[in-house]
């Protein structure tokens, strides 16, 4: 779970943000031991770099990821209470990737966090612009490529672009 969140904490520092919206995704209970364990992993790897800051959003997207793929299926890839382990180690498929990646959104306002980060690099305007410019698929489609090991493609570094050109961000 350390990996995604350097991975994670690194794009939204990197890259740009969506804004949370609720999309009513599945939810473990909160007093699932999984959660529980899941919610500890996430917590232990708050730090400057990581996009979950604090135990709600740790709790958050644990509950998330465990209500959409499922404790069976976590159970089945070799997660467990006493062992969470690390990302890395497991075969999600695609569909499982979408869930960890999309359920982030849902607990953590990547926009402000994002918006926060860019603040010292490029001033508080220009890092407002940045945040308020990016689409809810363009953070969520770096990460499911970066978790996967790939590039992000062409049209990512098109927006970004775009995007810089817009906010008249120095590319240089």
């Amino acid at each position: 779970m350390r990996k995604l969140l350097m991975i994670l904490g690194a794009i939204a520092i990197v890259a740009s943000a969506c804004g949370g919206d609720d999309d009513g995704g599945a939810v473990a209970a909160a007093d699932s031991p999984l959660v529980a364990a899941l919610a500890d992993e996430i917590a232990e790897g708050t730090d400057a770099d990581a996009p979950v800051t604090n135990r709600e959003e740790a709790e958050c997207w644990a509950g998330r990821i465990v209500g959409g793929i499922g404790e069976d299926r976590l159970t089945e890839l070799g997660v467990s209470v006493d062992d969470v382990g690390e990302i890395s180690d497991y075969d999600f498929t695609d569909g499982e990737v979408d869930v960890i990646v999309d359920s982030l959104g849902d607990c953590v306002d990547l926009a402000e966090l994002m918006a926060a980060e860019m603040v010292g690099d490029m001033g508080e305007d220009a890092a407002n612009c940045v945040a308020g410019e990016l689409e809810g698929d363009f953070l969520n489609n770096l990460m499911k490529a970066s978790f996967r090991d790939e590039e992000p493609g062409e049209d990512f570094f098109q927006e970004f672009l775009d995007i810089a050109a817009k906010c008249d961000l120095p590319l240089g």
